[in-house]
């Protein structure tokens, strides 16, 4: 292992050194206050791993993109009014990390966590934000690593309906409908879902309409489900669309 040439400058200097920073702080900051005293808390821990996750996300655009030129096209996205930057800034930090960093948050809140597995509402092993791959009753984990596995998870399916994706301009917001409408259900029932059709299609509120079919679990019509993809529909889907 050895230490690239500009370190100094890149740990000085780097968008994603600062994100990763800031993303540890952030991590920090609930078990400090536990530590001290567990009432100084006062917000979910969920909260912070949700924020931790996003600004993760984030670091990794931001270290593959030029850093003199992100730089650069920040000072011209502030003054910039038409919409012509704000553009280009999604097309060059990669719609694939806003996806993520907008579903993220959103997955974290619905799913809540759990740190002991329990069976969620049709029987199958969970533990963390709903994750269910390998797990067995009686299976712990820490905050931490729940968040880690919600970042992999989230990264796995999206690549998984990405590759679903033939309309390149989908909207970053119907793609994070779809994202965490995978986490929920799998990415395979997704990608064969009239929803992705449509979003293909270019019909992106009537692929936001979709939403409404998928609240069944078990047979059964699920309140839970039915205001999950009402909030994902209103506050994620439809954002931005005209």
């Amino acid at each position: 292992m050895q230490l690239i040439q500009n370190w100094k400058q890149t740990l000085k200097g780097a968008w994603s050194i600062r994100l990763i920073a800031i993303a540890c702080l952030v991590s920090a900051v609930p078990v400090f206050l536990s530590l001290v005293s567990p009432g100084l808390l006062g917000i979910d821990p969920v909260i912070f791993a949700a924020v931790a996750t996003v600004i993760n996300a984030l670091a990794i655009p931001a270290r593959l993109i030029a850093q003199v030129g992100f730089t650069d096209l920040l000072s011209e996205f502030r003054r910039d009014t038409s919409g012509a930057v704000s553009t280009r800034f999604v097309k060059q930090v990669g719609a694939g990390a806003l996806v993520i960093a907008l579903a993220t948050p959103f997955i974290a809140k619905w799913e809540g966590v759990r740190l002991e597995a329990y069976r969620d509402i049709v029987g199958v092993p969970t533990i963390c934000f709903g994750d269910t791959h390998g797990v067995r009753l009686g299976d712990t984990a820490t905050m931490g690593e729940c968040v880690d596995r919600l970042e992999q998870d989230v990264q796995a399916f999206y690549s998984e309906i990405a590759a679903c994706m033939t309309n390149p301009d989908i909207p970053v917001g119907v793609q994070a409908s779809m994202l965490e409408l995978a986490f929920n259900v799998g990415s395979r029932p997704v990608c064969r879902s009239t929803m992705m059709r449509l979003a293909n299609a270019g019909k992106y509120r009537l692929a936001c309409d979709e939403l409404r079919r998928w609240v069944i679990a078990g047979g059964k019509r699920v309140r839970g489900l039915s205001n999950r993809r009402a909030d994902s529909k209103e506050t994620i889907c439809l954002q931005g669309l005209t």
